[in-house]
């Protein structure tokens, strides 16, 4: 128990000396991590696209098939955001 005691104000003791530095990311920081949200976004999306392309082709039925196309929509968005993000940031990284 009193080891339990003892990491936990350890744990705490150390949380604000991380959170301090965390607080203040880069701008480039900042661009990567809208990258890496933007191509998580398309991941889910194409995951999406696809499970709804694999219920149409195994039920035989094209009942889905408008839930198919606002779901290409909705992903052809997410690139075009995405390929922006990507350009800003390597526009921003050539700036000296």
């Amino acid at each position: 128990m009193r080891h339990a005691i003892v990491f936990g104000a350890a744990l705490l003791s150390l949380a604000p000396a991380v959170a301090q530095d965390a607080a203040v990311p880069s701008e480039w920081d900042i661009r990567m991590r809208r990258v890496e949200g933007a191509s998580a976004d398309i991941r889910r999306a194409s995951e999406a696209v696809q499970e709804t392309a694999n219920n149409i082709s195994n039920s035989n039925h094209l009942r889905d098939i408008a839930l198919l196309n606002t779901q290409i929509a909705e992903l052809n968005k997410m690139l075009i955001s995405a390929r922006l993000a990507v350009a800003i940031s390597v526009e921003e990284a050539k700036r000296p």
